[in-house]
């Protein structure tokens, strides 16, 4: 993925937020998307400390905004989710102090700078979002509250409040507010990049449909994976079945039947995969990629087994009804063109105690 400008890590929060807390996400074939569930402590570990921020180990006391955003106060319990959260991704605290070295400012530094580049994204967003007459709606609303309100039933009261915590919320509202945050992002990127999205998976992916007969045994997939070539002696009965099936195929055998009666990969949709390139194993992809639409590939051998691939059209419908599941970094040149120049002028001013922020302080 290009490291240009964090555009996707609002996805990637989205996607974490949505998995471990509520709300629904789409399922498809380009890459995983988990839905809702009834906990919010999934992924997050328990505060090892009282939160808040400590300066000589001594607790400040209403430090005042941590820093303000176009005259928006960002208060220490809202800086703190990002801040943390951000910690939480490169190791947490321990591992970061461990680890810093005699580079302990700069990486103390853009510890804070990612968390606050987090609040600006969301700021522009927001921002973008009533530019372009972006809204939620009411339903995805709706379907927020009844997914907290489950929460609560499931957990109770007070589990479901330290499950907030830890995820580093201070509170049911906060937490919301944030959700909705991610829903406006995902809005955003559905109502004003849909047809982008839509045009980057027309030009840059593929859709297939395999058969997959595997090796019988472990050892031959390792020998495969370290770079020994397997030979017809190894997998005398896997390549004779891949070649029978091969025929059919070859013969007009309709290719959904021969994948039902033959194929053993079970993590492969009906429709088959849609994917770009870097998500498949290398052999899979060159093959895939060097097929024209209709066509059926030759045997194709990896560290799985034996693969029979067809090439189909790229399925705009189930695009269009997936949008967010593919959003990638090829999507960062278009988002930046429009929400660079307005981070770039963000006014943004710093509290008293930004610059004392650290791994050790902030809890």
């Amino acid at each position: 993925m290009k490291k240009t400008i964090a555009f996707l890590a609002a996805l990637v929060m989205m996607a974490s937020a949505l998995a471990g807390c509520a709300g629904t996400a789409a399922s498809g074939s380009a890459s995983g998307s988990a839905s809702a569930s009834a906990s919010a402590s999934a992924s997050a570990s328990e505060p090892a400390h009282e939160p808040g921020l400590f300066i000589d180990n001594t607790k400040v006391e209403n430090p005042g905004p941590i820093l303000t955003i176009e005259g928006e106060e960002i208060p220490l319990d809202q800086y703190r989710f990002y801040y943390l959260r951000t910690l939480a991704s490169v190791g947490g605290a321990e591992n970061v102090i461990a680890m810093a070295g005699d580079q302990t400012e700069e990486v103390y530094t853009n510890l804070r700078d990612s968390a606050t580049h987090s609040l600006k994204l969301s700021k522009v967003y927001r921002d973008f979002a009533a530019e372009k007459g972006v809204t939620v709606g009411d339903e995805l609303l709706t379907e927020l509250d009844n997914s907290i309100k489950q929460a609560k039933e499931s957990l109770g009261e007070e589990e479901f409040k330290k499950s907030l915590e830890a995820q580093y919320f201070s509170s049911e509202e906060e937490y919301r507010a944030f959700m909705q945050d991610i829903l406006l992002q995902q809005q955003v990127l559905i109502d004003v990049y849909g047809e982008d999205i839509l045009n980057n998976v027309k030009e840059n992916y593929v859709h297939v449909q395999h058969i997959l007969i595997p090796f019988e045994t472990e050892q031959a997939a390792s020998e495969s994976t370290s770079g020994s070539e397997s030979t017809a002696a190894d997998h005398g009965a896997e390549l004779a079945k891949a070649e029978e099936v091969l025929e059919k195929a070859k013969n007009g055998d309709d290719f959904a039947a021969l994948m039902t009666e033959y194929s053993q990969d079970p993590g492969q949709p009906e429709e088959g995969y849609t994917f770009t390139k870097g998500y498949m194993v290398q052999e899979f992809e060159d093959a895939s990629y060097a097929l024209k639409e209709g066509e059926i590939s030759d045997i194709v051998e990896t560290s799985y087994g034996y693969h029979i691939i067809k090439r189909l059209p790229i399925d705009e419908e189930n695009i269009k009804e997936n949008l967010l599941q593919y959003v990638d970094s090829n999507m960062d040149t278009v988002l930046s063109a429009d929400l660079q120049p307005k981070l770039d002028a963000l006014d943004v001013q710093y509290g008293e105690y930004y610059d004392k922020i650290a791994p050790d302080t902030l809890y």
